[in-house]
């Protein structure tokens, strides 16, 4: 496995928020090679995108729904099940009463912890 820069990507030195990015990159790439109607996943792609920002703080619901590569009412109804699931939570924006904000759940959180620490043990065996 190689860096962006072409260099290689030493096992240790790839964390869970890289792993996350990583996923991201993947996902993208299956996407652009098989057919992202058959391999779209918007509730991937929305959790991975929070979790992997460099900034741990709530976002827009509208940013949000631009990480998903599915049109925005599908990103909505993704968005609503995820709330009601306890991984996302939504709520009023306090400096902006018309915007709604959206983060991870600590559940949420824990939960991707678990699986990106699981993806890095399996990257790590040869």
């Amino acid at each position: 496995m190689t860096t962006r820069a072409g260099r290689p990507c030493s096992r240790r030195a790839l964390g869970k928020t890289s792993a996350a990015k990583l996923l991201c990159e993947v996902h993208r790439t299956v996407e652009a090679h098989l057919g992202r109607e058959l391999f779209s996943s918007p509730a991937l792609e929305m959790i991975l995108d929070l979790y992997a920002r460099d900034e741990k703080r709530p976002i827009s619901l509208k940013t949000l729904c631009g990480a998903a590569s599915a049109p925005t009412r599908t990103a909505l109804f993704t968005i609503n099940r995820l709330v009601e699931h306890r991984i996302l939570a939504r709520h009023p924006d306090a400096s902006d009463g018309r915007r709604t904000n959206v983060e991870l759940t600590t559940a949420g959180h824990r939960m991707l912890d678990d699986c990106l620490a699981q993806i890095l043990k399996i990257i790590g065996k040869d």
